[in-house]
């Protein structure tokens, strides 16, 4: 879960919990605008009496969550552009196209598709640089949905293709 908000607060004290979680303890703000930024995230806010107890939580289960990132499509080689491309257009049952989609300029690829998704695009002969890309996204986000985009960012620390 991600939220983001803006506070003006005379002190924010952050402290790190077991399991990813943390406990937030702010001073100089009016908890009534608090809960209404959390709020209009989708999330909702219950005040812990104890420290320990879980004080926001996701209203969807995770299931219901896709989790992606969108990147530009230098980050992968004209060859893997057109491998994706014919990927994306199979027209047969149970094909490569229920899980690799054009977008009109880039593809979504759906990595929770297979258990072994990386295997699959090694299969199908997508390169070592676009794998190494994928596989690094996946492990530092756990992504299910990988949009290679024309108009996408260029992630720093990754290799890219002048094509």
């Amino acid at each position: 879960m991600k939220l983001s908000l803006t506070v003006e607060a005379d002190t924010i004290n952050v402290l790190a919990l077991n399991a990813g979680r943390i406990a937030v303890d702010i001073d100089g703000i009016e908890l009534a605008d608090l809960i209404n930024v959390v709020c209009d995230n989708g999330y909702s806010l219950r005040i812990a009496d104890t420290p320990g107890k879980l004080v926001i939580e996701d209203p969807l289960p995770p299931a219901a969550r896709l989790n992606g990132i969108q990147c530009s499509t230098a980050h992968i080689t004209r060859e893997d552009n057109d491998l994706l491309h014919q990927l994306s257009r199979q027209v047969l049952d149970f094909d490569d196209s229920e899980w690799v989609s054009y977008t009109g300029s880039g593809y979504l690829i759906r990595l929770d598709a297979w258990a072994f998704p990386i295997l699959q695009l090694k299969r199908r002969g997508l390169s070592k640089a676009s794998r190494r890309l994928i596989v690094t996204l996946m492990r530092r986000y756990h992504l299910g949905i990988i949009h290679l985009d024309a108009f996408g960012e260029l992630l720093p620390g990754f290799e890219t293709f002048d094509w």
